[in-house]
């Protein structure tokens, strides 16, 4: 169990740090995997960006997902959630529709580049603050394949068993603090699951453009002392 999310991206970071080696981007996915991706920005001081994959609902079962969509406008489906649900081609595409208007949104609201920016090349860590089906966290995963991620760690606090499975083979690396086989919902794993609002995630994000800053050069005309 976490306090929050910001004490299980500590704690996921302490795991992370003498994984990650060479040039690495973070990239959360929003909301509340920017709150865990926060600590673990600040431990290894890379960059931090958003992975703006979304899952998608249809309008009667908004909690259940049947697949993800990505920035690029690339779908990943659950052929057993789409056929469970009875949606038709057309439903999919309204689907669609909906939630590239919310990544649209997203993206000109948090105001940082796509993953894809810091590609081809760099390792990715993708972040979020727990895996349950696991459909959104795959569409990021195919989305940083695609643009040549060198190498990709799925890092969740916690993991429904059959998803930490999959994440085994499909990522490079997995770390997840917590593996359940009886896994029902993320928030159960946190003492305080407060929702992330878009204010907070607009905030976070400029904390960790901070961190990446270089520090300001030193007037003309000053000595800097010797280390």
């Amino acid at each position: 169990m976490f306090r929050d999310r910001a004490e299980a991206g500590r704690a996921l970071a302490e795991e992370l740090a003498p994984l990650i080696s060479g040039p690495c981007v973070v990239a959360a996915i929003p909301r509340g995997g920017v709150a865990v991706a926060l600590p673990i920005v600040e431990r290894l001081r890379v960059p931090l960006t958003v992975a703006y994959a979304r899952k998608l609902t249809a309008p009667f079962a908004p909690e259940f997902a049947f697949g993800a969509l990505d920035e690029d406008g690339q779908m990943v489906l659950d052929p057993e959630s789409v056929a469970g649900l009875g949606l038709t081609p057309d439903d999919v595409e309204r689907a669609k529709a909906r939630v590239w208007a919310e990544i649209e949104r997203r993206m000109a609201l948090y105001g940082v580049p796509p993953l894809a920016h810091h590609l081809p090349g760099a390792a990715v860590v993708l972040v979020d603050d727990g895996l349950a089906t696991g459909l959104t966290m795959r569409a990021a995963l195919e989305y940083a394949r695609r643009h040549g991620a060198r190498e990709i760690t799925v890092a969740v606090p916690c993991a429904a068993a059959e998803a930490a499975k999959r994440f085994r083979r499909a990522a490079d690396r997995l770390v997840s603090l917590i593996v359940d086989d009886a896994f029902t919902a993320v928030g159960t794993y946190y003492e305080d699951f407060s929702p992330v609002t878009d204010e907070d995630v607009v905030a976070l994000l400029a904390r960790a453009q901070q961190l990446a800053a270089p520090a300001d050069p030193p007037e003309p005309g000053l000595r800097v002392a010797a280390p």
